[in-house]
């Protein structure tokens, strides 16, 4: 799983430079000293014809990468957590009933709705992985990729569903009190910080709608996107972090 974290974590100090690159132009287009050579004076008049708005669609661009980044995060965590489960509890059978259930619905459901999603050699893999499950081969494999498979926006509801397929009952009470989402919350403990990322996350997810959508006049400005950027690494984080908990509880 701190494989799955660490992509997610590269990924927005990426989005992070894409905007600090956006300020230093900025800073070139407006406050450039006269003695600028040849080369930056073309930059500045280039970013001034440019102007504010121009450089809008970086932050556009921002919203919908790290929306599109927390998302491929959440799938490879799932996918982790899947992958280890027959290390921690070898027999199948022994598995908490609802990773049973989601491995077999959920198994068949990559089957019949998402052909243009997975190859004719991941289904065939997805069948003997879920036959194997059945007869008590041991060690079994989970299909990962089918309990993380998701068409939905990931608000804070389909994010509770997501991580509930893995037997979690609430996935934000359990982040609500780690140590990474009570920092970045500040004051009022775990039930604060739980109520504040429920609402910033379905806040991201309407803009990354409204931007995807062109919907004008509702894209954030960049404090803005740099707050979803610390929120985001410390959900990040702290899911990680209660997925392992929850992992060795079991």
């Amino acid at each position: 799983m701190q494989i799955a974290l660490d992509g997610f974590l590269s990924r927005v100090r990426s989005i992070e430079r894409t905007l600090t690159l956006r300020d230093h132009l900025i800073a070139v287009g407006q406050d450039s000293p006269k003695n600028l050579t040849a080369t930056a004076r073309t930059l500045r008049r280039d970013v001034r014809q440019l102007g504010l708005l121009g450089m809008q669609p970086s932050l556009d661009g921002s919203v919908l990468l790290l929306a599109a980044a927390f998302e491929q995060f959440v799938t490879d965590l799932m996918i982790a957590f899947a992958a280890q489960l027959p290390d921690r509890i070898p027999t199948y059978a022994d598995l908490p009933s609802v990773i049973q259930s989601a491995n077999e619905r959920l198994t068949g459901d990559a089957l019949n709705q998402s052909r243009s999603r997975f190859t004719p050699f991941d289904r065939r893999r997805f069948v003997d992985n879920l036959r194997n499950c059945q007869a008590g081969v041991e060690p079994y494999v989970l299909n990962g990729e089918a309990i993380a498979l998701n068409n939905r926006n990931l608000n804070s509801n389909t994010l509770r569903e997501l991580i509930g397929r893995l037997g979690v009952t609430d996935i934000w009470t359990v982040v609500g009190s780690t140590r990474p989402l009570k920092k970045w919350s500040g004051p009022g403990g775990a039930k604060a910080a739980q109520s504040r990322a429920k609402n910033l996350l379905n806040e991201l997810i309407d803009n990354r709608n409204r931007i995807a959508h062109r919907v004008e006049g509702t894209t954030p400005g960049p404090d803005i996107v740099r707050s979803y950027l610390r929120f985001e690494r410390a959900l990040a984080r702290s899911l990680a972090k209660g997925l392992e908990d929850y992992a060795e509880s079991l």
